[in-house]
């Protein structure tokens, strides 16, 4: 007695010695049945169940068991009664001892549970039938199932659902004709019928009625189907058992699943009557306790799978058919991964419907079941476009847990693990028929399929992107894949996710890849710079854009490693085709940068430039430069940005006028104010990046640095004039640091008098800014000639005015409160930028932040202006004269005399100027002249401690004869003159002879009654005492000339030959005079001066204090770790210890990351390295960087009496200790799998106190693509104490705060090292703007030598003062 689809399906036969109450009556039926339960289960009067003992017999179990199952059988009124009934059997099954006393002591228990389940199926008859036209069925289920016969392959099976062997006291479950009991499906027909036409309140009322009762059916079946999987999972069946369990289960769901849904249109009379559909509502737990089961069961039975398979196929048309089979093919994969690849893949178990229900099924059948599953759907094509994608996107999940694995190294003990992946091949030979010829379908499709087809090519990229470690692709799928890519980039639908599943295709080393760029960049057009159809997929815009922004920082390197890359004629015809309104879509500044770039890369021979344009560099460049100037996403700026530094640097070497181009492209784009600021900022980045460049600017364009300057000036003024310092200081910072390193790159401005006042201008705005906060508006400064000395226009025409300011710029444009941008522009200032608090102490940090930069610039500016040039700059910047080295001096005297050692420190004296400048002025005058020079001239060396560093002077007072040349070692140290024609300041009019230089001018004037003033001859009486001395003084004068004519003409230079009277004999010459000379000469002692200096005595704290100060580094030191790896999955002792043999690239690549430096002779920043460990280190620097790279390859032990390294006698060891300092680490890896876990090891097997954030993976591409490198970047999450997990976070999440490169891009050779150190410095600084640990060097020094003034601040009196300067020191 059991649901007569289940015979319809061969599955099962009636037996005729069941159903005995079926003739009778539904009036007896009910009140006999109604008995019969209200006795077996009593608990609804409180009373108790009856013993089983009165189950004295199979047959007494037999007659009972027959009543209850009518009960599943009883309309839907009656429902209460076959609850009960379902309790009944839920108790006997799971409570062993409420079974029947005959069934336990005869052995009974399988044919009884079989029992149970035949007729727990009656229950899953609707009692609201329906036909396929939705008309009502009021007849028999028996008319119902006549109308389906189950198909000619279900047919095919004869077996029927088992039965106990004939033996006594059995059952006798034996099998009987199909449709015996056909009867037994009784329908509900309302009683009485409700008339034709009846009145709203009734149709109503009746609907109501019908809704609760199938609602309570409803609810009766999940109950029902529940008792099914307990029983699975608790009961021990027999294979018999199981075998009549899944055939009931797949008999039920077959038929209520196999008929349309309701949101396909088949609602049929359910609908109409306004009640749910029961198939609809037990459709999701008939699967999951269909598979839950099916899985148990552990069945191998191939007719079996096949009758499921078949059935499952009528099913498809319904999606939560597609999504289980979706997630129990997964939940087997995810076994299969961890039986076939280790215990650290995959589940221990196959957890089906959720986490809780876990099966532990036997791997032999895991192995079967996950092969007959995944297979069970028919081919994806085949099913409704709805259901379609859901397989699609099934598949993904499977090939997704598939290429997934683990790290394949334990981090904890340092050991590989034989975590691996599935060939390629492997799953195009499981899916690539589904996935190609979904894919092929992507134009031909409708559009509601096209996202399945789109699934299917994100799978395919997916695959295919994937590094193969055994094996290349098989060459019919590369090409099976390529065909493919070709249709589905011009499906509008199918093109954003290819690209956004592309991003890593052309660092892959798949044979041909390359073939196709242009198709991708055709591709890329549509969406760059002006996305050019209708998306309907459910990726942003701007995510879409991004996509395709990564994609080009895979190809853009190329033109330049395959020297001339060159597109066939019509390449983009497609492109143009989709998309006529191109001229449209682009305004009249993109048309001006496609003429501009075409005039870049014209070749000579290219008269036509109307013609059809095949260099790929000029799409690329096109591309990037229109997207900055369209973009509106701030990341996705960001990123263009990076790109376009890139790329100049890339190409710069071939196309020297780019920069000036992408400078002022960039500079216009600043002057909009429109750019938000974290955008502004990097902007910024970009342009002091380009400054390297300007050897390749003045070549081509040597306007663009002034241009630059100037336009930066005008900007700063705006900022400044605006106010809100507080959303703009970081912007005001950041452009007065762009503004000084290209006026420092060189000699340029040193001859623009506009440029270089307009400059001190708009750094004198940020130095008074205190004075502008109550002051009225100022002036408008004097416009600067921008016209002046332009040799010809490079970039785009010139505005009417540098900028024009938007309506209301300050509303909206620049609040952007990104911290982290704030901060990596002026970290130290710490002021909040969220609030709308204007109160003067928060104004006052933004204040002292613009005052600071500002000063520091203009302390760099003025050294230019009159600065001499160093031709090896930076490689003699550490060079320190023995002589200037004060602090040195003054240790070297106080150990040869500790107790009267400030005597015999007269000659040293300090003084404090303003607070802010410290003058060490030591008195080197020489008493021993040498040859005919005099002596005793007083000699000094002052040295100048400041914000921006130290320098040192050396000067001497004497007269000289004029007619001795200067002679000066080196003419690049002789200071511009006064007539030097490099000045603008001073007229070039030629200089006099030295003989006719006026040495002293004398100012003298004509008298009103000159000519009544009486001669000397008459003012003397005649005769007269004074008359006759005043004639002896005439007489002696005539002499005196004659004898000077006389030597003249015997001697012309007689004159010249005359010398100073010596000195007089009361000097003291062991008094040192030369600071007195000097301080009063410049004007310091004078009295109203007295209060700019202030004198520091000589002791031990001073000396400490200047050795400390000259600790602190007047430029930003970093140093970061380089390694080299073969693959990721190495061991620390590997890494460094016993490293494989370097690659030449990798010494290369170290060796462009900075020259190598002698240790020992070194007298710049070395890190924590010393020549005991290390002999030669990577070394770079320029004005504001010192930069070292830690290599543990080379590494020596320290000797063995070394102190300062005590027992640290390894190599790791030393390493640990001198890398713990590093934020920064790049690694070579020649294998770029597993390099994630490699990032972990470094980190987990670093020093306690390591401060690595980022980790920069460089990975050699090999074959057609040897010489250009994929870089990879990590920011993991991970740190010592949750501040620092947070601080990598947020790093993480604001990445493109340093640049210029980004995670995923290829670059080429000649331009890898210099792009990676400037990489790493950048990511330096960003990883001690957000650990909060940064602050510019110039503030540190400065606070530090304001804290000294604090300390040594004295009030003398001006007597005492002087005689200090005068007197000698009494101590």
């Amino acid at each position: 007695m059991f649901l007569d689809w289940i015979a319809q399906l061969r599955l099962l036969q009636h037996d005729s010695q069941t159903n005995i109450l079926g003739s009778l009556p539904l009036s007896i039926r009910r009140v006999l049945i109604s008995e019969i339960t209200g006795y077996l289960n009593p608990s609804s009067s409180g009373k108790q169940p009856p013993d089983p003992s009165i189950f004295a017999s199979p047959a007494h179990v037999k007659w009972f068991m027959e009543v209850i199952g009518q009960g599943f059988n009883l309309p839907l009124e009656d429902m209460a009664i076959t609850n009960d009934d379902v309790d009944i059997y839920a108790r006997w099954l799971f409570e062993h001892n409420m079974r029947p006393l005959a069934v336990v002591e005869e052995g009974l228990e399988q044919e009884f549970y079989q029992i149970i389940f035949h007729q727990f199926s009656l229950l899953f008859q609707p009692r609201i039938t329906r036909t396929n036209n939705g008309a009502s069925n009021t007849t028999s289920a028996a008319a119902a199932a006549t109308t389906s016969t189950p198909p000619i392959s279900m047919q095919q099976s004869q077996q029927g659902g088992g039965g106990s062997t004939n033996k006594m006291n059995a059952f006798h479950i034996t099998m009987m004709p199909v449709n015996a009991h056909s009867n037994l499906g009784m329908p509900f027909t309302p009683n009485p019928l409700p008339p034709i036409n009846p009145s709203n309140n009734a149709q109503s009322a009746l609907k109501e009625t019908l809704s609760q009762l199938v609602q309570r059916h409803v609810e009766l079946c999940k109950k029902t189907l529940k008792v099914f999987a307990m029983a699975g999972r608790t009961l021990k069946l027999s294979a018999e058992t199981w075998s009549v369990l899944l055939k009931v289960m797949l008999g039920i769901t077959d038929y209520l699943l196999k008929e349309p849904s309701s949101s396909s249109g088949g609602g049929g009379d359910t609908s109409s009557l306004g009640v749910m559909n029961m198939a609809d509502e037990l459709c999701d737990s008939l699967l999951q306790v269909l598979f839950e089961l099916w899985l148990r069961s552990n069945t191998m039975d191939v007719e079996m799978w096949d009758i499921l398979k078949n059935c499952f196929t009528r099913w498809t048309h319904r999606s939560k058919a597609i999504q289980q089979w979706s997630s129990t093919s997964l939940a087997l994969t995810k076994r299969i991964q961890n039986l076939v690849y280790g215990e650290k893949e995959g589940t221990d178990g196959v957890y089906v419907n959720g986490p809780n229900i876990k099966l532990d099924l036997p791997a032999e059948f895991v192995y079967y079941a996950w092969h007959r599953v995944i297979y069970l759907i028919p081919h994806p094509l085949q099913l409704p476009p709805n259901n379609f994608t859901l397989a699609m996107l099934g598949i993904g999940n499977l090939v997704d847990t598939l290429n997934s694995s683990i790290s394949g190294v334990d981090i904890v003990n340092h050991e590989s693990s034989p975590a691996t992946n599935p060939d390629g091949n492997t799953l195009l030979h499981m899916l690539g028929t589904y996935l190609f010829d979904a894919a092929s379908k992507a134009i031909d499709t409708d559009a509601e399929s096209q996202r399945g087809c789109a699934e299917s090519f994100a799978t395919l990229c997916k695959i295919f992107c994937k590094p193969q470690k055994r094996e290349p692709f098989l060459r019919t799928y590369i090409e099976r894949f390529y065909a493919a890519l070709q249709v589905g980039l011009k499906s509008e639908a199918c093109l954003p996710t290819i690209l956004l599943s592309c991003t890593e295709l052309f660092a892959t080393d798949l044979e041909g890849v390359r073939m196709l760029v242009p198709d991708f960049i055709s591709a890329i057009k549509m969406v760059l710079p002006k996305l050019r159809f209708e998306c309907r997929t459910n990726v942003s815009i701007d995510n879409l854009r991004l996509a395709a922004i990564k994609v080009l920082s895979t190809i853009m390197c190329m033109p330049n490693h395959f020297d001339k890359v060159e597109l066939h004629l019509g390449w983009d015809c497609e492109m143009n085709n989709a998309s006529l309104e191109n001229v449209a879509l682009v305004g009249e500044q993109e048309q001006l940068i496609t003429q501009l770039i075409r005039v870049l890369y014209a070749s000579p021979t290219e008269g036509n430039t109307e013609r059809p344009f095949l260099s790929l560099k000029f799409y690329i460049l096109e591309v990037l430069l229109m997207s900055l100037r369209t973009e509106t996403s701030s990341y996705n700026m960001r990123y263009i940005l990076h790109l376009i530094n890139v790329y100049v640097i890339e190409d710069v070497p071939f196309c020297p006028g780019l920069v000036g181009t992408v400078v002022k492209l960039i500079q216009d784009k600043i002057l909009t104010m429109q750019l938000p600021a974290d955008v502004t900022l990097v902007a910024f980045d970009v342009l002091m990046d380009f400054v390297d460049l300007y050897d390749f600017v003045k070549r081509d364009s040597k306007n663009v640095a002034r241009e630059l300057v100037l336009a930066l000036s005008r900007y700063v003024d705006t900022l400044i004039s605006g106010g809100k310092l507080a959303q703009t200081y970081p912007l005001i910072v950041q452009a007065y640091d762009c503004m000084i390193k290209w006026i420092l790159v060189s000699q340029w401005i040193i001859d623009d008098r506009d440029c270089y006042k307009a400059v001190i201008a708009t750094l004198s705005k940020g130095i008074t800014i205190f004075d502008r906060e109550n002051a009225a508006p100022a002036a408008p400064v004097e416009p600067v000639n921008v016209e002046k000395k332009k040799r010809r226009d490079t970039a785009f025409p010139p505005t009417k005015q540098l900028f024009q300011l938007p309506p209301r710029v300050n509303k909206g444009i620049h609040l952007n409160n990104n911290n982290n941008n704030n901060n990596n522009s002026y970290p130290h200032a710490t002021a909040s930028n969220t609030g709308t608090r204007t109160s003067s102490t928060l104004r006052k940090k933004e204040q002292v932040a613009v005052r600071m930069a500002a000063e520091y610039c203009m302390s760099q500016f003025v050294n230019q202006l009159g600065r001499f040039a160093l031709p090896y700059e930076h490689a003699l910047g550490g060079c320190r004269s023995a002589k200037a080295d004060d602090v040195a001096q003054l240790k070297h005297i106080k150990a040869a005399d500790k107790e009267h050692w400030t005597e015999h420190a007269a000659s040293i004296r300090y003084f404090l100027i303003d607070k802010r400048t410290l003058l060490t002025i030591i008195d080197v005058t020489d008493p021993q002249p040498k040859g005919d020079e005099p002596g005793n001239v007083p000699s000094i060396v002052v040295v100048v401690r400041d914000t921006t560093g130290k320098y040192v002077w050396s000067m001497e007072t004497r007269y000289k004869d004029h007619y001795k040349p200067t002679t000066t070692a080196v003419d690049y140290l002789r200071p511009p003159s006064v007539h030097d024609k490099r000045s603008s300041l001073y007229k070039s009019t030629p200089p006099l002879p030295p003989q006719l230089q006026p040495q002293v001018t004398v100012p003298t004037a004509t008298a009103v009654n000159e000519k009544e003033m009486p001669d000397m001859d008459r003012v003397f009486v005649p005769n007269s005492e004074a008359w006759r001395q005043w004639e002896m003084v005439k007489i002696l004068m005539q002499r005196q000339e004659t004898m000077e004519e006389t030597c003249v003409k015997q001697d012309k230079d007689a004159l010249t030959k005359c010398q100073t009277a010596p000195s007089a004999s009361n000097i003291d010459l062991n008094s040192p005079r030369g600071f007195r000379l000097l301080l009063s000469q410049i004007g310091f002692l004078l009295p109203k001066n007295r209060h700019h200096i202030t004198p520091l005595p000589m002791s031990d704290s001073v000396i400490s204090e200047m050795e400390t100060l000259d600790m602190l580094n007047e430029r930003d030191c970093i140093s970061i770790s380089a390694y080299y790896a073969k693959l990721g999955n190495v061991s620390w002792s590997e890494l460094i210890e016993t490293p494989p043999p370097l690659s030449e690239q990798f010494v290369q690549f170290i060796n462009c990351l900075g020259w190598p430096v002698n240790t020992r002779q070194h007298r710049g920043y070395k890190g924590k390295l010393d020549a005991s460990i290390c002999e030669t280190i990577p070394y770079y620097s320029d004005r504001t960087v010192e930069f070292i790279v830690n290599v543990p390859y080379f590494l020596k032990k320290p000797a063995a009496d070394s102190m300062e390294w005590g027992n640290m006698n390894t190599i790791s060891k030393i390493h640990q200790q001198i890398s713990s300092d590093d934020h920064v680490c790049v690694i070579w890896i020649e294998d770029l799998a597993h390099y994630k876990s490699l990032a972990s090891l470094i980190k987990a097997s670093s020093a306690a106190s390591s401060k690595a954030m980022v980790y920069i993976f460089i990975n050699p591409l090999k074959h057609s693509a040897n010489g250009l490198y994929w870089v990879r970047i990590l920011v993991p999450p991970q740190g010592n104490t949750p501040a620092s997990v947070l601080a990598s976070q947020r790093l993480n999440e604001n990445a493109l705060i340093f640049g210029p490169l980004v995670d995923g891009i290829v670059v080429s050779r000649h331009a890898l090292g210099s792009m990676v150190r400037s990489t790493a410095i950048s990511a330096h600084q960003a990883c001690r703007v957000v650990t909060d640990t940064y602050t510019r060097p110039y503030v540190i020094r400065k606070e530090y030598i304001e804290e000294m003034a604090h300390r040594h601040r004295v009030k003398l009196p001006l007597s005492e003062f002087y005689s200090d300067v005068f007197a000698e020191r009494d101590n």
